[in-house]
């Protein structure tokens, strides 16, 4: 697959302009056909923005989900069809806000394959492979064991997390469209630091988030970028490290619609090396629709591996707000300020 460093110019465009998950991501760029393949221009703008200069790679992955399904023609509708996995790993290349990164989808059997590159000298920033009608059950099976089994046993046992003001997920300053979600360790009696972010329940309107969608149906986009977030607090609360993003897997089972409730949960699963040296943790999560009866449907499972890094765990400490929060959180991951 060979990916040019200039925008495509052959090919005819595809998409809605007025549709406004692409607007989002793609702007003017447009997203370009040529036989087999999709290519787009990702600008990581502010809009995009994770930490402080760095794009969340949320973003990126569900950028790299829209164009699988418009090369799939979105015929089951408008996802589909379930259950579908992606498989994400960000690597060779790190990108900044301002750059301006090239993505090339390409249909596959059974699904597609991608790349999103800075450099086309240079390994991907994030390559992508999506199967449909395609399950991970050891995903799922991890996800259900610590599930509650209904939406009330997690009432009154939700203590805040702090914030970034500028992240895609979490931000509460931004002035670009966010998903404005917040985070909470579960209070309970096993201690087993389970992360949950609520979405149109708990107190919880969900409106932000459930505006990335199209012909009422969720866009994967948020919950990409917002599972991709509270695995990662998941996993700080075991390895007291911040991290990147190494390797992502998510299992999609079917459409969600928007303003469905959810609760989104994510726990760290185990920690290799040490912060002295090189650090990997790997975290798991899922969201699980709240059915009428509080009963809990998982729709989505997922999983992650970080690379702990120390600048991100100080940057943490620096940015995060309010303090009395990020003290608490560094607290419960065993690592006092």
């Amino acid at each position: 697959m060979i990916l040019h460093a200039s925008e495509p110019e052959k090919g005819p465009s595809v998409g809605n302009p007025d549709d406004f998950v692409r607007a989002f991501l793609f702007g003017t760029s447009g997203i370009l056909k040529d036989g087999q393949a999709l290519r787009s221009t990702l600008r990581m703008d502010d809009k995009t923005q994770g930490w402080v200069g760095i794009p969340h790679g949320g973003v990126a992955m569900g950028a790299m989900a829209d164009l699988a399904f418009a090369l799939m023609g979105e015929a089951d509708g408008p996802f589909g069809p379930y259950p579908f996995s992606i498989d994400y790993r960000m690597g060779g290349a790190s990108a900044r806000l301002g750059d301006k990164l090239q993505i090339e989808l390409t249909a596959t059997e059974g699904g597609a394959r991608g790349v999103m590159v800075k450099d086309p000298k240079a390994a991907p920033y994030l390559s992508a492979t999506f199967r449909f009608a395609h399950d991970d059950p050891s995903q799922r099976e991890t996800f259900q064991s610590y599930l509650p089994a209904h939406a009330g046993d997690i009432e009154n046992r939700m203590l805040p997390l702090p914030s970034y003001r500028n992240c895609f997920v979490c931000g509460f300053a931004r002035r670009e469209p966010g998903l404005e979600r917040r985070f909470y360790v579960l209070d309970t009696p096993d201690r087993q630091k389970i992360v949950v972010s609520p979405v149109g329940c708990a107190g919880n309107s969900g409106e932000a988030f459930y505006r990335f969608q199209r012909r009422g149906r969720l866009h994967p986009l948020p919950l990409l970028a917002l599972l991709d977030e509270i695995i990662g607090w998941g996993g700080f609360l075991l390895a007291a490290s911040g991290g990147v993003t190494v390797k992502a897997s998510y299992t999609f089972y079917r459409d969600i619609r928007a303003g469905e409730p959810l609760l989104v949960f994510g726990r760290g699963e185990k920690i290799r090396g040490h912060n002295a040296s090189r650090l990997l943790f790997w975290a798991s999560g899922g969201a699980a629709a709240v059915c009428g009866n509080g009963i809990l449907e998982p729709v989505v499972v997922a999983s992650g591996q970080y690379l702990g890094v120390g600048a991100l765990t100080e940057q943490m400490r620096r940015e995060l707000l309010p303090a009395d929060l990020t003290h608490r959180a560094f607290q419960l991951a065993g690592a006092g300020e």
